[in-house]
């Protein structure tokens, strides 16, 4: 009896794991919809968010391709802008209105510049001469769109000792000083130096657009004399101050800053700036495009259509 009654004892223990095996199994089978959807879903939402972190990996990098752009608010920025970064795929942007002179850009920047921020895109660099002219300093204001934008001032080298244009010692409002051929150059270099730096990967076509810029320039600084000296001009005239800095680079002297002063027995070229050459002021007076508003054309066509003006004068 008591071997009968071990014997089921014995029965029992082995039959209560298999017991035990069975209603786990039921379990699993009872829940095993519920645990697949669990784990389709968790699937899914891990594919998903791989996909906006490639999407937006994507997107970054489309952003960083298209961050090789440059904001200019004076139209010789622009002109030399368009002339370094040919063939560099970088866009060069003229923020003003293009009807503006000058003298009223420093009206947009204040009033209309701030308005439009939103429109604009994140500008990587913005070429601007606040050292010499703050009120068209537009770096602040950009800033406020890009915190990393670069300003590059190209009216002097932010380096020890760097050079700078020249302009008259007490010169407050903007004047033409780019029309100053060795002011164009050295804004030429500072402008390709810089530019090299923010794109090292242009340099190469830089540095030779940069070559091709200056040896236009000297080629019109030197072909100017010359033309000055054959039409046997005894020297230069004009009334607009903002014409100085590039009548102090002639080679003829400065005779008369009014045309009341008497000039009896020279014979003065009068200079004044204009966008075109109106044909009864043709024989004393050359008026040349000073780049007082935005200039669809290139350099080198911009620095030939001043000297055929110049030609044009009959004396």
């Amino acid at each position: 009896m008591f071997e009968h009654a071990s014997t089921s004892h014995r029965t029992k223990e082995t039959l209560l794991p298999d017991a035990r095996e069975k209603s786990l199994w039921q379990q699993i089978q009872r829940h095993l919809p519920s645990l697949l959807l669990a784990v389709l879903v968790l699937g899914s939402a891990s594919l998903l968010m791989s996909r906006q972190s490639w999407a937006a990996e994507a997107r970054t990098l489309t952003q960083t391709e298209q961050t090789e752009n440059l904001a200019t608010v004076l139209p010789v920025a622009h002109l030399l802008s368009r002339a370094l970064l040919a063939d560099t795929g970088v866009q060069v942007d003229y923020l003003p209105s293009k009807r503006y002179p000058v003298s009223r850009i420093g009206y947009w920047i204040d009033k209309k510049l701030p308005e439009e921020l939103s429109a604009l895109p994140a500008y990587q660099a913005v070429a601007e001469v606040a050292s010499v002219w703050p009120q068209g300093a537009v770096y602040p204001t950009l800033r406020q769109r890009n915190i990393g934008v670069i300003p590059v001032d190209f009216a002097v080298q932010i380096k020890p000792e760097g050079a700078r244009i020249s302009r008259s010692v007490d010169e407050q409002a903007l004047d033409f000083f780019w029309l100053n051929s060795a002011n164009l150059k050295m804004m030429t270099a500072i402008l390709a130096d810089d530019y090299a730096r923010i794109w090292p990967q242009h340099q190469a076509v830089i540095q030779r657009n940069q070559q091709q810029a200056l040896n236009a320039i000297t080629a019109y600084a030197l072909k100017l004399d010359e033309t000055l000296w054959q039409q046997g001009w005894d020297g230069v005239c004009s009334e607009d101050e903002a014409l100085q800095p590039m009548l102090q680079s002639l080679s003829l002297p400065l005779l008369a800053k009014d045309k009341t002063e008497d000039l009896t027995g020279f014979r003065c070229l009068w200079i004044e700036e204009g966008k075109k050459q109106e044909a009864d002021k043709a024989k004393d007076t050359w008026t040349l495009n000073g780049l007082n508003r935005f200039e669809k054309a290139n350099l080198a066509l911009w620095l030939e259509d001043n000297l055929k003006r110049l030609e044009r004068v009959s004396g």
